[in-house]
């Protein structure tokens, strides 16, 4: 009685839980420098703080974000963070219901690592 315990717990853990999810690279984070520093840092509308920080950006990143960088007398610059498909999501093919929780989850794509440092250069307005 106590491995059908076990095994069940397996399978509930498995099915709640996407492959990209556990063993995914699922971090947020990004670096955000500007010069000048002491720029605000918006991602949809909403801040994040000042530069130079590192920021966390939401779950839902499919299709890559904008980050705005704004600062009183200069111009708005707008850098890309851009997704890019986890491979080890594939193996959700083997698990299939755990496909719906890492597209649920935001966890099928990660942050492309070329853009986990963004560095803009503001210009006078």
């Amino acid at each position: 009685m106590n491995i059908i315990k076990k095994a069940s717990f397996l399978i509930t853990f498995l099915c709640l839980s996407g492959c990209a999810s556990i063993a995914g690279n699922n971090t947020r984070m990004v670096k955000v420098e500007s010069e000048p520093a002491g720029a605000t840092i918006l991602v949809d509308n909403q801040s994040y703080g000042v530069t130079p920080a590192v920021i966390t950006l939401p779950s839902y990143i499919y299709g890559g974000k904008t980050v705005t960088l704004r600062k009183k007398g200069y111009q708005d610059q707008s850098l890309a963070v851009n997704s890019k498909f986890q491979p080890i999501a594939l193996l959700d093919i083997f698990l299939w219901p755990t496909f719906i929780v890492d597209a649920a989850t935001g966890d099928l794509v990660k942050i492309d690592p070329a853009n986990l440092n963004l560095q803009g250069k503001l210009y006078r307005a």
